[in-house]
């Protein structure tokens, strides 16, 4: 059993760890945004969605542990209670820790959010001055139809 707590806190470990990562990521999106490098958001927002698989399956892993220990309704604060007295002070650190990146996590994708939103508000003020008119534009796109070839269409009911 204690294998299983110490893969969860191995695991809550990996998490902070992309927490950390996606704060950095949050600030560098910030920081494109001020200097107008469309290509560096773009590549910083493909690796966030990278992350986020990443996080994708590190959340089914904490839920088959969680389950594992019998834990799945215990908030993460009392986790260090339900922890062996050798092993408190551990998870202690390590839900400490994963609470501050969550924090700080936060806190980066809430700037880099305003940050994004201030900068596509003043885009459109400059469309709206110069005479064109947004809800037009936006209605009238419309993505491109792509029909594969006749030979390449399948009936699935045959």
């Amino acid at each position: 059993m204690d294998e299983l707590r110490l893969a969860y806190l191995s695991l809550l470990r990996q998490l902070t760890d992309s927490l950390d990562q996606l704060s950095q990521f949050a600030q560098q999106k910030s920081a494109a945004v001020r200097q107008d490098d469309l290509i560096a958001l773009d590549d910083v927002i493909k690796q966030e969605q990278a992350m986020t698989l990443n996080l994708r399956g590190l959340e089914q892993k904490r839920l088959t542990l969680l389950a594992q220990l019998g834990l799945e309704d215990v908030p993460l604060a009392e986790l260090p209670n339900r922890y062996p007295p050798q092993l408190q002070g551990e998870a202690q650190d390590v839900v400490d820790a994963l609470r501050q990146s969550n924090s700080l996590y936060r806190t980066h994708a809430d700037a880099a959010r305003g940050t994004l939103e201030l900068h596509l508000h003043q885009i459109e003020k400059v469309i709206t001055a110069s005479g064109a008119d947004l809800t037009s534009a936006v209605s009238g796109y419309s993505a491109p139809s792509v029909e594969p070839p006749t030979n390449m269409k399948t009936d699935f009911r045959a």
